[in-house]
This record gives structure tokens, sequence and C-alpha cells, in this order.
């Protein structure tokens, strides 16, 4: 119990880091409209998520199934990545955060399939899209794709007109059973695609948790990233 209170509190703590480092953001974006509009939308997140927690404690209709914490970088995380994860069934919710977004997913098991409809801020542009997940035995694919609110290219001052912000598509084969090689392709905004090789390990410390390592490859940058991670199963 210690250990699971521990790891929430390094998850609220860090996920919500910006609320209480508001100067330091000031520094790199000195507009008070686009710092309160930025405040308004994690506020938002933060007000569903914690109405999300709360009733999955109180009605017990959701519950709290495994929390992960990562440090490094990967294709879609960067940095310390958070990522809760809620379930009731077939019904799945789950939040992910780090210092540059925060996104709550909806969405239902289907099967094989996992299809969950994504709301999130990235800088200070809000966006939204479907993401679904395949799986059967050691095969995994996964398409994420959404549509951004944003202004300008630097991502500094949210707007009205809806635009095209990512398209994610990947796979991965598991093998041995602790280790996994994967590729994905990401296009994001008006960047180029950019394409993504990586192998993953997994260490089981018992039944409930897990400690991951992954090295991927990035071949826009042509740079090896690495991260590791942590998981535990409520």
């Amino acid at each position: 119990m210690f250990f699971n209170i521990l790891i929430l509190d390094l998850f609220i703590g860090f996920s919500l880091s910006p609320f209480f480092k508001l100067e330091r953001y000031r520094k790199f974006n000195k507009n008070p409209k686009i710092n309160q509009m930025k405040n308004l939308f994690l506020s938002i997140l933060a007000l569903v998520t914690f109405t999300i927690v709360a009733n999955a404690q109180e009605t017990k209709k959701f519950t709290l199934s495994s929390v992960t914490v990562s440090s490094g970088k990967t294709a879609l995380t960067s940095g310390l990545d958070t990522k809760v994860t809620f379930t009731n069934g077939s019904g799945i919710i789950f939040v992910q955060a780090n210092a540059d977004r925060a996104i709550v997913n909806f969405g239902k098991k289907i099967k094989n399939f996992q299809v969950v409809e994504s709301f999130g801020v990235y800088k200070n542009v809000p966006w939204t899209g479907p993401q679904i997940v395949y799986q059967k035995g050691f095969l995994d694919l996964m398409a994420w794709n959404g549509v951004g609110f944003g202004k300008d290219p630097s991502l500094t001052c949210p707007g009205t007109k809806p635009e095209f912000f990512l398209s994610y598509e990947g796979l991965g084969i598991t093998v041995l059973k602790n280790y996994r090689v994967g590729g994905s392709a990401l296009w994001f905004r008006t960047d180029p695609m950019n394409w993504f090789v990586s192998v993953k390990r997994t260490f089981n410390l018992g039944d409930k948790s897990k400690i991951f390592s992954e090295i991927t490859y990035n071949h826009t940058l042509d740079i090896p990233m690495f991260v590791i991670g942590y998981t535990l199963k409520i």
C-alpha cells in the first residue's frame, strides 16, 4: 500500500507541476492571454482526471488498474512521463502527462481491439483524435490520429480552426516473452514523415510489477533514444 501511494504521489506531483511553476513557463511565453488559455485547458483536464478518480473511489464503477512512470525518450514520450489507467470490464480510461502534454483517453476494449478517443493539450495547443490498438499473441498494432487547434508553428497560441496535428502508425512483435521489436512512422503537423525502430526489454518483478528499458532509433535526427520505466499493476 505504501508503494502504491508513493507512485501516485509521483504522478500527481510531476504531471501537475505546471500549475505550481507558472513563473518558469512565463519566461518562455510572456503573453498573459496565452498563459490564461493554457491554464484553462490544463485545469479542465485536471478537473476531468480528478472527477474520474473520485468517481472510481466512490461508486466503484472504475478501478485503478495500473501506473507507469518512465524517464527518457521514445517516439511518443519524453522526459519524465506518467500513465495512470482505470478499467471497468471492457471500459478503459487512461491519463498520460509530462512537462509538455497532458492527455485523457476514454474508450473500450472490444475483443483484441482497444479503441479510445484522446483529448489533450500539447504545449499551448488543444487537440483530439482516435487511437486504435490491436493486440493478439505476439503481434501488436497501433494507429493514432488527431486534429489540433493552433495558430502558429511554434505551438504558443491556441486557435479555433482545426488543422492536422498528428498521425502515428506502429507495429511490434514480441519474442522470447520479454523482448519487443517495433517499427513506426510519425507525421506531426507540417514536419516531414519520421520513422523509428525500437527494441524493448521487460524485466518482471513478481506478478504485479515490472521494469522496462527501450532503445529507439530516430531516423530524422539520426540518433538513438533511450527510456527506462516501471509499471505497477493494482
